[in-house]
């Protein structure tokens, strides 16, 4: 007699198949690349590790380039969901306040999505590839959207600088900081650096 779970899965199309292994395959990666980096994790090993068999990551991806690039741009999506949520109904410098508030909510509920992310983000720079590509267009909006943010503050009206210059010490800040927990997280309070955060920011935003 065949088990409720094996009929579920008889039902899937091979489309919710893909995207279930893809699924599994990502948390898989993401295990792995907090526990030893993305160097040295293989697709082999990210097949496995996910239930499935070696080659299956390598046939679906080609290369660890393209499957890292669309693990990125997964834990983005993510990332995402949650700053959307957090900044829904906020305008002016509630928004920026928001947006710091998301990525606390994002690292306690999500501590390993963060740091899988990031170390993908520092590993992509010494190589030009498809993920360097993807880092430096998800770096630009993010810019883009910190600008947009500043340019509706009336706090900002008495600043000094621009508009683009408040988006570059916004992101400097934030990443700063993450980078900070990386590579200490024993010593580095995350969630209480970004609460210290939201200060500076409002006094770099007022000038």
């Amino acid at each position: 007699m065949s088990s409720p779970t094996a009929n579920r899965q008889s039902r899937m199309t091979q489309a919710e198949r893909s995207a279930q292994s893809d699924s599994q395959m990502f948390d898989a990666a993401i295990r792995l690349i907090v526990d030893q980096g993305p160097q040295r994790a293989t697709l082999a090993e990210i097949g496995t590790s996910a239930g499935y068999s070696r080659g299956l990551a390598a046939y679906r991806y080609k290369t660890k380039d393209i499957f890292y690039s669309a693990l990125i741009e997964h834990l983005h999506h993510l990332w995402c969901e949650e700053l959307d949520r957090s900044t829904a109904d906020t305008s002016g410098f509630d928004t920026i306040i928001a947006a710091v508030t998301a990525l606390q909510n994002f690292v306690r509920s999500n501590p390993d999505h963060l740091r899988a992310m990031y170390k993908l983000y520092y590993h992509t720079i010494d190589h030009h590839s498809e993920i360097t590509q993807k880092l430096q267009e998800i770096h630009h909006n993010q810019r883009k959207q910190a600008v947009r943010w500043i340019v509706e503050c009336t706090e900002f009206s008495g600043s000094t600088l621009s508009p683009e210059a408040f988006a570059e010490q916004y992101c400097a800040l934030i990443f700063g900081g993450i980078y900070q927990w990386l590579v200490s997280p024993e010593h580095i309070d995350l969630d209480q650096l970004l609460e210290h955060s939201k200060y500076s920011l409002r006094m770099i935003a007022g000038g």
